[in-house]
């Protein structure tokens, strides 16, 4: 009877998991912004991005090397501290997810939360790409 019963609680446990609906892009681009702020790791940083925009970084990777006269390592300390520094400074709310096959443009507002203001309306544009999950190919942000 115990058994039976483990069995049956098992076994619903894995159907409930199984029905839980994949997370939006904008859930995915908001969880990627929060660990921003908590002050995600590179490689973390890396599973939110499109395997072309990955390729893209690394192509680049050694002039940003070469004009900030840093190793790789320290480039991308800068980075990280340049990106959280200002995703703290961003409150972001989404306005607009449209999702059309396997891409979505997102559009977040942004209000400055560290006393910059900016006299024009701030927005984030956000393309992503579903590549087994949804993962970010482009941030346009106009300030």
């Amino acid at each position: 009877m115990i058994t039976t019963r483990t069995f049956l609680f098992s076994l619903s446990v894995l159907v409930l998991s199984a029905c839980t609906p994949d997370k939006s892009p904008g859930q995915i681009y908001e969880e990627y912004n929060s660990k921003v702020i908590q002050g995600i790791d590179f490689n973390d940083e890396k599973a939110y991005f499109t395997k072309r925009k990955q390729e893209e970084v690394e192509a680049k990777m050694p002039q940003y090397m070469e004009s900030m006269n840093k190793t790789r390592a320290e480039v991308i300390q800068v980075y990280l501290e340049v990106s959280r520094g200002l995703a703290k400074c961003k409150k972001i709310a989404l306005v607009k997810e449209e999702i059309n096959g396997n891409t979505a443009m997102l559009e977040y507002s942004q209000k400055d939360m560290c006393g910059n203001e900016s006299t024009s309306q701030e927005r984030q544009s956000i393309r992503m790409i579903n590549e087994n999950g949804w993962k970010i190919d482009d941030v346009v942000v106009s300030i």
